[in-house]
């Protein structure tokens, strides 16, 4: 059973945890690096990144990160910025809806950043018709991420976003 799978198959639970973690976050930023460490760590992943979206909705830039990404705790090592519809996060905030690649090679879409990778899953962090960002992950393999790693990408990402409503309606 792959990583993702025995997630989804103790969804409940670790999401549940998740929320516990998530209800000390008191920044967007808290957020976000909550939701990169524990997806890393659930789902042992070679990166996630999180992007939120700005003020005005129009771009998505790095906030948090898991993997080589991270130079050190809470520190990113160069953030990039993608105009909503460019690359393949890009793709899904605009279009609300998860985007995978498979071989990044062939895929016009794709935006490298710190390293060249081969797949690519980006999921909304989306409650209702506000969306908050993405939660993105690559992987150095070819057709890496699964349906098993979609849906539970698309959990993770939207108990974030229930914290980033409540933060947002304070």
């Amino acid at each position: 059973m792959s990583r993702a799978a025995a997630f989804l198959a103790n969804a409940r639970g670790r999401l549940a945890q998740l929320d516990a973690s998530l209800e000390s976050a008191m920044l967007p930023a808290d957020v976000a690096w909550t939701l990169c460490g524990f997806a890393g760590k659930e789902l042992e992943l070679v990166d996630a990144i999180v992007y939120l979206c700005d003020p005005g909705g129009r771009t998505l830039t790095q906030q948090a990160a898991w993997g080589p990404k991270r130079a050190a705790s809470r520190v990113l090592e160069s953030r990039i910025t993608l105009a909503l519809g460019r690359g393949i996060v890009g793709q899904c905030a605009r279009l609300r809806l998860p985007q995978r690649t498979g071989d990044a090679r062939f895929d016009p879409r794709y935006v490298p950043d710190d390293q060249s990778n081969l797949s690519e899953l980006a999921v909304p962090i989306l409650l209702g018709d506000t969306l908050f960002g993405v939660l993105d992950s690559e992987h150095p393999e070819s057709d890496y991420y699964t349906l098993d790693h979609e849906h539970a990408l698309c959990a993770i990402a939207e108990r974030g976003a229930g914290r980033l409503q409540a933060l947002a309606s304070r």
